[in-house]
């Protein structure tokens, strides 16, 4: 069905037009602009976010490969001043991940754009309608009040997640998936660093400022070793003055198999007590299998 649907390039906030068989090129952060061609859409920017539809989830697969491609040829890059370089490879090997030319930055730093990998992994878990949220190998509690969607994240496989808005063109999620050795991830920790830097700062969030570390520490899911990242994402959007930002959590999960790891991550808006509570409980709720 023609409409504004979340953009599948990853733009957080904002929305591209598909109009039957095509999607548009113009995009725009206010759902209810008039189509292309017929109105002046709007700009800015803010959190990817979206709807549960059933039409656009089908297109979005059948479209998600080229979509895929003509963003990385375009390059999933922020613009800013004086953004230092990074020579991470866009598609490593099971070495992975060039970290000796440049540094990881403090994590009160901005951190550099990275060009994370895209997975060319298709495994798919089947949701069992049990109340949790399945994918990568692992699961958790989903939160009754929360809606299914389809999310994209280029170094993700078998993503499943849920989200809640909290205003147009922003909102609160949590999500299951699977890191694979073949694409770089093959250990816990740096993993974990590996993906916080991804959904920071390379293309999620459009007015990204800086990355605040406030957890950074070993743990244990259902007895398997496991490496957990708590940020403050900050963000200064003209559209929406009122949003700091994201607290954001991210588990990396090595389970024992050869090939891949399970990794859970959360997004909360700085401040939104109630909807943290909720995550945290989902969280409590962590599990293999």
């Amino acid at each position: 069905m023609p409409g504004w649907y979340p953009d599948p390039a990853g733009g957080q906030g904002r929305f591209r037009y598909w109009d039957g068989s095509a999607w548009s090129n113009q995009t725009t952060v206010n759902p209810s602009d008039p189509p292309p061609g017929t109105g002046t859409s709007g700009s800015g920017g803010g959190r990817f976010s979206g709807h549960k539809r059933t039409l656009f989830i089908i297109a979005m697969i059948v479209l998600a490969t080229a979509v895929v491609v003509a963003w990385a040829a375009l390059g999933n890059r922020r613009v800013g001043p004086d953004a230092p370089e990074d020579t991470n490879s866009s598609t490593p090997t099971v070495s992975g991940w060039d970290e000796t030319s440049s540094p990881t930055p403090p994590p009160t730093v901005a951190a550099s754009t990275i060009a994370c990998p895209i997975t060319a992994n298709t495994d798919k878990t089947k949701q069992l309608n049990d109340g949790r949220l399945r994918g990568g190998g692992i699961s958790v509690e989903q939160i009754p009040s929360w809606s299914d969607y389809t999310m994209y994240l280029q170094w993700v496989s078998d993503l499943h997640t849920q989200e809640d808005w909290v205003r147009p063109g922003w909102m609160s999620n949590i999500a299951v998936g699977q890191l694979n050795y073949e694409d770089g991830f093959d250990a816990p920790e740096i993993a974990a660093r590996q993906s916080m830097e991804c959904y920071a700062s390379s293309g999620y969030y459009i007015n990204f400022t800086e990355r605040i570390d406030l957890v950074n520490e070993a743990t244990t899911i259902d007895g398997y070793p496991a490496w957990h990242i708590r940020s403050e994402v900050r963000i200064a959007s003209p559209d929406m003055p009122e949003i700091e930002g994201d607290l954001v959590d991210i588990y990396v999960i090595d389970f024992g198999e050869a090939n891949r790891m399970g990794i859970f991550f959360s997004s909360v808006t700085i401040g939104d007590t109630a909807r943290q509570e909720l995550v945290d409980e989902s969280i409590a709720s962590l599990r293999v299998g």
